[in-house]
């Protein structure tokens, strides 16, 4: 909890700096991803996150419970600074890096899922510069649903 706030303190403080680098978008994506897990826990509905290389949406259920809902209303999106790329996206935590690292664009746009029990699809998010001088990833675990960075691929 301590570490959510800290990463949502950074980013007001100093928002252009921290959201216009790897690491600083890659901390957005996993505040992003622990108020979505606390949003499906409180609120008891699927929530879900459609990455795109552009942006990243936020859709939640219509219904209730575990269950596939059989619709998502839009809740918001946060789109990608100009000067960071989404470079691509597994289905799995990516906990060491050069651990089989994807193709660019690899998996994109892809839906993941947070669920009412606090949850989670795995996944990593791998993000970079435009350069690729510096990356980062977004690792989401399964059991807790909870997202961490980690630089470096």
């Amino acid at each position: 909890m301590i570490g959510v706030l800290a990463a949502v303190a950074v980013l007001f403080v100093n928002p252009r700096a921290t959201g216009e680098t790897s690491r600083g978008y890659a901390q957005e994506i996993a505040a992003l991803c622990d108020a979505v897990r606390q949003r499906a826990v409180a609120s008891r509905t699927r929530q879900r996150l459609e990455v795109q290389p552009d942006q990243v949406i936020h859709w939640q259920a219509t219904t209730a419970g575990l269950a596939e809902p059989p619709d998502y209303g839009l809740v918001g999106r946060t789109v990608v600074p100009a000067q960071v790329v989404i470079a691509s996206v597994d289905t799995r935590p990516h906990v060491e890096p050069d651990d089989a690292v994807p193709s660019a664009g690899a998996n994109l746009p892809i839906d993941h899922d947070f669920f009412a029990d606090g949850s989670a699809a795995p996944a990593t998010i791998f993000v970079s510069n435009s350069k690729s001088e510096e990356r980062a990833r977004v690792v989401i675990y399964p059991a807790t649903g909870s997202a961490y960075v980690y630089t470096e691929w």
